[in-house]
């Protein structure tokens, strides 16, 4: 498919979700049907406003088709849902412009060695003896088979407990943005949106970045780290590692990493725009009720949340 004819299929797909939206608030007039008549009439529109139909029915397997769309669902005035639109519109798009919602996202890990789903936390025995926990939607690879003292963390976290290292060779945890070596203890390390944490329960940990020396980091203590560098923290492991327990402390957290959170543990999407972007948050929340976590956030900061059916949130 050329460049044009890619850019052409999108703007229909774009315009189709518009259009179901419009739709669903019984307020066209009859210039306006006989707008979207018109362009409906065109091959293109048609056959993405065909395919929105027929992904919108897959989202509701249990209602018939002809009210399956997500905007059906809608109860704000038609004004503001224009405005989400137009502010969140990439998150709309992701939501109702692919053929599978959540699967769409969340099934490119499907070679990892060990995944977690969504909602879902698992526990595994590694082959030394070690048990790692990993978060909702988490995604770990071996880096060098058959050894489990070498791991890539590429979404979400884990918790391990490592027997002390016999041979000399100390647990390797790779991120993005650096690697986490241990020689035994408790580590909880992983990723949160754009930064990388490691927090130590036992034992000591020591990260490593390219072309900067080495950082350790005591029992208790706690950092995250982008490319950029580093920062130590004040929440202890046990606070760190709470989302073993079902529980998620914010400190100060950007709200858009705090979000990133949530989404592991929601089969809807969950979307931050404008403002909200540059907004922190602190508080305990229950990652087993999500709703009630974005309710939390939106009754104790300055931001508001429209929910779009039962799969999309908007803090704006």
């Amino acid at each position: 498919m050329s460049a044009l004819a890619g850019a052409k299929v999108q703007t229909a797909e774009r315009t189709a979700i518009e259009w179901e939206v419009r739709l669903r608030e019984a307020e066209l007039s009859p210039h306006e049907q006989a707008a979207f008549d018109t362009w409906r009439s065109d091959e293109a529109n048609a056959r993405a406003w065909q395919a929105l139909q027929a992904r919108l029915a897959r989202m509701r397997p249990a209602v018939p088709a002809e009210r399956a769309a997500v905007a059906d669902a809608l109860r704000v005035p038609s004004g503001k849902r224009r405005r989400l639109l137009r502010a969140g519109f990439g998150g709309m798009v992701a939501v109702l412009g692919f053929a599978t919602v959540r699967d769409g996202v969340h099934r490119l890990g499907l070679d990892a060695d060990w995944r977690s789903p969504i909602g879902q936390r698992r526990t595994v025995r590694l082959t030394d003896g070690s048990r790692m926990t990993m978060d909702a939607g988490s995604r770990v690879y071996r880096i060098a088979a058959p050894s489990d003292r070498a791991l890539r963390v590429s979404a979400g976290q884990v918790l391990v407990e490592m027997p002390s290292s016999r041979a000399g060779a100390p647990g390797r945890f790779e991120t993005v943005h650096g690697v986490v070596e241990a020689d035994g203890g408790a580590l909880n390390v992983g990723r949160i949106h754009r930064h990388s944490v490691v927090s130590v329960g036992r034992g000591e940990a020591r990260i490593s970045q390219p072309g900067r020396t080495p950082v350790y980091v005591a029992a208790g203590e706690s950092v995250a780290f982008t490319e950029a560098g580093l920062t130590r923290f004040a929440q202890p492991f046990d606070l760190v590692s709470a989302w073993t327990r079902g529980i998620f402390v914010a400190d100060n957290l950007p709200l858009p990493a705090l979000v990133d959170v949530f989404n592991r543990y929601d089969s809807g999407v969950i979307r931050v725009t404008g403002g909200a972007n540059q907004l922190r948050v602190s508080g305990v929340f229950l990652l087993g009720d999500i709703p009630r976590a974005l309710t939390q956030v939106a009754d104790s900061a300055p931001v508001e949340l429209t929910r779009i059916g039962d799969y999309v949130s908007v803090f704006s």
